[in-house]
């Protein structure tokens, strides 16, 4: 089976070259960054045993494993709007692209180019490509591949995604750990999702289907913009700026400036989950289940019918030659049980009886210990005393000893917190009045309540809100920061009277991460500020703290969020995007990997709380800037259809069943080429223009504009070569080409916009 490489795989031609490649029995390989391809290109084709996608950049050098027998080069930006916003990366990938895929000739137009206009970053790297590949296939016999992958966060970057099951933020580096990516590689995540924006700046919950993880010895940067958002990424990792219209435009980082805007998350749309109870065996799964006990009336009942099952239970789990002492003791045990309707979680598990929904469990210990319902009801109230618990929360565990959590604040706020966790919890609760030296406070001593917040994610360490909290509905997540806003927030004094400014503080930098992201569940952006304070008894010792500022909220209470909440900004908004100066470009090392998500359609993604990025026929874009696609997304969608200067000059316009099949005529024969596969039978712009818009039967109305810069005036191929040494010339015609084109953009509206 021949082996074959296409690089720019996934882009329009590149896809169908290797739609044709598998159909003819190739092993194919496709290789692209997707900069202006995009993997629902190929996504057909990803079910093909024969196939395989790699997302990368073919501008420095990297090893495919095994041989291979042919290199198609294809990656390039090959319209207007591309090569124009990307002039670096054009060059880049004509010169040292096809330096090391070694590719072969496509179409060229002699004589029609200008080296030093806008267009010539394209022209020339075209032509420098081909005189390249001329020189290696005269000097060289050997085929290789060069692939290095970029447009990516360094590993200690903030990622925002969800595995289908939780939503989840962390660093990108822990999640290539999750995924095993503790080398160059990429990992499935089917049914997973991450927060997108669209063409319309509307931010959504879309699919992500790669995880890409890769050395890299580019510059590294960090990006620090107002609103306290920080971003570290490779140089070539492009963000989005404001472009003349309002919209987001992709720009490299190397060529970002200080002033600059960039889109900052406002608003993040994930998948709802509601988490409305737990079920206490979920939380002492992983715990010795002869240390857990389980208490219910009915259990007496259950002593009583299965006292024979439950005695050699117990005594098998002793291991150890029994004495008769020993059998005495069981019987005493199980009498004690049926008294108490009380066994332990492991003889219930041994003889397959099942747990009481009205049981409550507890440490099975011989003295007295505080128990819990099986199933608790995370109620509002709950909620919220959970966000309490994260602002002035903290707990101490001493194994076998003592297991307690303690919370300090103002004394109505602990009356609210005692009544909660008593009715909801059945817990007991001890008070502290307040001192010189700290604040009242409650206490709660139960090792059962500190596995339950562990279950929740509410751990020892770090202080963080769990992923499953982030996920709420929108609802249920005021809760939690009216929990956290009483207990170290604006809870009192002017600024809680005035009801127009929110602060919230922590020490923790990872919480900190995560109350930015709950804001922006609301649509609100948070100004994040590093300060310091002292303590008179500690002297001019400074403790640092973050603050998370949110400023002309209305409504003010976190309670009424829900129901839509409006917020004064002094920047630009476009949808669900805010654009934020750019105030620091600082240089930073290479993390050992560096991380990106592949996100089908839209590639973009939260990172860090900003969003970190002319043949025709099916699966074009309809805003590249090629007259086709644009015009039919004009007159498909009842817009005026927009001709540069007069329309005089020509195009030459071929289907692209055609060019797939002239390039593989190539590929299959000697010919050193360069040999032009193309349509010889010119067409003005403008006729192309009103063809479309007859054959679509639209009433778009033709508006003449002024024409770009080193716009060709004539585009007329020589096919002489292709025709008498290939045997190749375009089969489907004008019309019928156009009209196979317009038809998929008809299927296909979610494109045209």
């Amino acid at each position: 089976m021949t082996r074959t490489v296409v690089t720019g795989g996934a882009g329009f031609l590149g896809s169908h070259l290797c739609e044709q490649l598998l159909a003819d029995s190739h092993e194919v390989i496709a290789l692209d960054n997707f900069l202006t391809g995009t993997p629902a290109n190929v996504e057909h084709l990803m079910e093909h045993d024969g196939f395989r996608l790699v997302k990368t950049d073919v501008t420095e050098y990297i090893h495919i494993p095994g041989p291979v027998d042919q290199v198609l080069h294809f990656a390039s930006p090959a319209s207007p709007i591309d090569y124009l916003l990307l002039p670096i990366e054009t060059m880049k990938v004509g010169s040292l692209g096809t330096l090391h895929a070694l590719g072969l000739a496509k179409e060229t137009y002699w004589g029609h180019v200008n080296p030093v206009g806008p267009r010539g970053v394209y022209d020339e790297a075209k032509r420098f490509a081909e005189a390249l590949t001329m020189a290696y296939r005269r000097t060289h016999e050997v085929d290789t591949a060069i692939v290095r992958i970029f447009n990516s966060v360094l590993a200690s970057e903030q990622v925002l995604y969800d595995d289908g099951t939780e939503l989840h933020r962390t660093t990108a580096g822990e999640l290539g750990e999750r995924l095993g990516l503790t080398s160059a590689g990429a990992a499935p995540l089917p049914g997973w999702s991450v927060p997108a924006f669209d063409g319309d700046s509307r931010v959504a919950a879309s699919d992500a289907t790669w995880f890409v993880g890769h050395p890299t010895d580019q510059q590294c940067y960090e990006i620090r913009t107002r609103y306290g958002r920080r971003l570290r990424v490779t140089g070539d990792h492009s963000l989005f700026v404001r472009g003349k219209d309002g919209t987001p435009v992709a720009r490299t980082v190397c060529e970002l400036a200080v002033g600059d805007h960039v889109a900052l998350a406002a608003q993040v749309d994930v998948v709802e989950r509601d988490r409305p109870v737990v079920d206490l065996l979920d939380v002492v799964a992983e715990m010795d289940p002869w240390a857990v006990g389980i208490v219910d009336p009915s259990l007496s009942d259950t002593v009583r019918d299965h006292r024979g099952d439950l005695l050699a239970a117990y005594l098998g789990h002793r291991g150890r030659a029994l004495t008769g002492r020993d059998r005495q003791s069981a019987w005493g045990a199980l009498t004690r049980w049926e008294a108490a309707g009380s066994v332990p979680l492991g003889a219930l598990q041994a003889c397959a009886l099942g747990v009481p929904d009205t049981a409550q469990l507890r440490p099975w210990t011989a003295g007295r210990s505080a128990s819990l319902p099986r199933f608790v009801v995370l109620t509002d109230e709950l909620l919220w005393f959970l966000g309490l618990f994260v602002a002035e929360g903290s707990r101490y565990e001493r194994p076998r000893k003592s297991a307690c959590i303690d919370v300090s604040c103002d004394v109505d706020t602990l009356d609210r917190a005692q009544k909660i966790l008593e009715r909801d919890l059945g817990l007991h609760i001890v008070r502290a009045p307040a001192s010189e030296a700290r604040a009242a406070r409650l206490v709660v001593h139960s090792q059962l309540l500190l596995r339950l917040l562990d279950h929740l994610g509410f751990s020892a360490g770090q202080k963080r809100l769990p992923g499953w909290v982030l996920g709420l509905p929108l609802r249920r997540l005021g809760h939690v920061l009216e929990g956290y806003r009483e207990g170290d927030g604006v809870h009192s004094g002017a600024k809680f009277d005035e009801a127009r400014r929110h602060e919230f503080s922590t020490t923790s930098e990872a919480l900190k991460d995560d109350l930015v992201v709950a804001f922006s569940r609301f649509g609100l952006v948070a100004s994040v500020g590093r300060y310091a304070t002292t303590m008179s008894k500690t002297g001019d010792r400074q403790y640092p703290f973050w603050r998370l500022t949110l400023c002309a909220v209305s409504p003010w209470s976190p309670l009424d969020w829900h129901r839509g909440v409006a917020q004064t900004l002094s920047a630009g908004r476009t949808g669900d995007l805010v654009w934020a100066t750019v105030q620091y470009i600082t240089p930073v090392p290479a993390s050992p990997l560096v991380y990106d998500f592949v996100v089908p359609g839209k590639e973009n993604f939260w990172a860090g709380g900003l969003w970190a990025h002319n043949t025709h026929g099916p699966r074009m874009r309809p805003n590249d800037g090629r007259a086709i696609p644009a015009f039919a997304s004009q007159a498909l969608t009842g817009q005026p259809i927009t001709v540069a200067g007069d329309g005089s000059q020509t195009r030459s316009i071929i289907y692209v069943d055609d060019l797939i099949s002239g390039i593989l005529k190539l590929l299959r024969s000697d010919l050193p080429g360069p040999v032009n596969i193309g349509n010889p039978h010119e067409t003005s712009v403008l006729h192309l223009a009103e063809t479309i818009k007859r054959l679509t039967g639209s009433d778009s109305e033709i508006v003449f504009i002024d024409r770009p810069t080193d716009d060709p005036t004539v585009r007329q191929p020589d096919i002489t070569l292709a025709r008498t040494e290939l045997g190749w010339e375009p089969q489907v015609g004008y019309e019928e080409g156009l009209g196979r084109t317009l038809a998929w953009f008809r299927s296909h509206p979610e494109v045209v916009r």
